[in-house]
C-alpha cells in the first residue's frame, strides 16, 4: 500500500517545541489523528505567536487565522483571550481549554501583564467530525474551563515525549491520548441534545453533513500546498470520480477544482498581508506551480494581482 505523508517540522527554542507529524493510511483508517502538537511559555510581554510554525499556522493577531484541522489548546498557566466566527471576545484563565475548528476563523493571544504557558495539539479524522455533527463539540462552545488541568498536562507531556522520542513516527497512540484530553476537557460540559443524522444546522456550515465530502474537503486543506489534483482526492475515497464530483457540487455548490484553487487563494492572501514573504515563495508555498499561475487567479478572483492585493493592506 502507497504510503501518503505530510511533512515534518520540529522545532525547539528554549522551553518551547512543536513537531508537526507524518500521516499514513493506517492513521486516517483510525478515523482520529493526529497532525501536530506542541508547547510553548510566553512570557509577559512577548510576541505572540512565537515564530518558526509553517505559514498555514502562523498568524497575526489584526488577520486571525483558518485552520484545515481541529485543534485543543490548554491554557496551563496566565490569562488572554479568544475570539472566532462563532464567538465574541471572550476571556481565557489558567486551566482553560480552547477547541479550535476547521474552516472557521479566530484569533488568540496572551496578556500582555501575564503571558501564558500553553499546550496543543493538531487533529482530525471522521470521528471528530461524528462528534460535531452530534452536537458534542460545538463552535459556539470552544472555550471550556476544565477542573482537570493537571490531569490534562500529564497527557499532554506523554504526547510530547512519546514525539521527542520517535520524531518520524504517528502511532495510533497518540490519538488514545488525544482522546483523553478531549474527555477531560469536555467532562464539565452538560451533555447536548443529540442532533439527528441530517440535522445539521446553517451555523455548522463549515463541516458538511456528507461524510464523504467532508473527507474530501478535509483532504484538500491539508494537501493543497503540494502539486495536488481532484485526482488525488479521488484515490483516497471510496467512491468514483464521477460520484465524488456529483457529491461535491451538491453539497458545497462548486467543484473539487474550485475548492482547491479556494484554499489555495485564502492562504496565499493570508501570507500575503501577515508576512513580508516574496510573492514567489507565497505562490509556491501554498500549491501555485509559478508565480504567473497565482497573479493570473487572483486577478480573476479579486481583480487584482498579489502585489497589488499586499499594497492595498499596507
Amino acid at each position: 500500500m502507497k504510503r501518503q505523508v505530510d511533512y515534518i517540522n520540529n522545532g525547539e527554542i528554549g522551553d518551547n517545541y512543536f513537531a508537526y507529524l507524518p500521516i499514513n493510511q493506517n492513521n486516517i483508517r483510525w478515523d482520529v489523528y493526529l497532525t501536530g502538537v506542541g508547547m510553548a511559555s510566553i512570557p509577559a510581554g512577548s510576541v505572540y505567536p512565537p515564530e518558526g510554525h509553517p505559514g498555514i499556522y502562523n498568524f497575526s493577531w489584526d488577520m486571525g487565522r483558518i485552520l484545515p484541522e481541529y485543534q485543543i489548546l490548554l491554557i496551563a498557566e496566565g490569562e488572554g483571550v479568544f475570539e472566532s466566527g462563532k464567538t465574541q471576545a471572550t476571556a481565557v484563565r489558567t486551566g482553560d481549554v480552547i477547541l479550535l475548528f476547521p474552516g472557521l476563523w479566530h484569533r488568540y493571544r496572551p496578556s500582555k501583564d501575564s503571558g501564558w504557558r500553553e499546550y496543543w495539539l493538531s487533529w482530525n479524522g471522521e470521528q471528530l467530525y461524528r462528534l460535531l455533527k452530534k452536537g458534542v463539540l460545538s463552535p459556539k462552545r470552544a472555550v471550556l474551563s476544565t477542573k482537570r488541568k493537571e490531569e490534562m498536562v500529564t497527557v499532554f507531556e506523554k504526547i510530547l515525549s512519546y514525539v521527542k522520542a520517535h520524531p518520524a513516527e504517528n502511532s495510533n497512540l497518540l490519538s488514545a491520548y488525544a482522546m483523553e484530553a478531549l474527555a477531560l476537557a469536555m467532562e464539565a460540559v452538560a451533555p447536548q441534545p443529540v442532533r439527528c443524522e441530517h440535522a445539521v444546522p446553517a451555523e455548522d456550515v463549515h463541516s458538511v453533513d456528507d461524510p464523504i465530502v467532508f473527507n474530501a474537503v478535509q483532504a484538500i486543506w491539508n494537501h493543497s500546498y503540494r502539486d495536488f489534483r481532484v485526482d488525488d482526492i479521488v484515490r483516497q475515497m471510496p467512491v468514483t470520480r464521477r460520484t465524488l464530483e456529483r457529491k461535491f457540487m451538491q453539497a458545497m455548490g462548486h467543484s473539487i477544482g474550485t475548492e482547491i484553487m479556494r484554499c489555495r487563494v485564502e492562504r496565499a492572501r493570508h501570507l500575503l498581508v501577515s508576512t513580508s514573504l516574496p510573492v514567489k515563495h507565497i505562490a509556491l508555498a501554498v500549491g501555485f506551480s509559478n508565480t504567473d499561475w497565482m497573479r493570473k487567479v487572483f486577478l480573476r478572483e479579486l481583480g487584482v494581482a498579489p502585489s497589488q492585493y499586499r499594497r492595498d493592506f499596507e
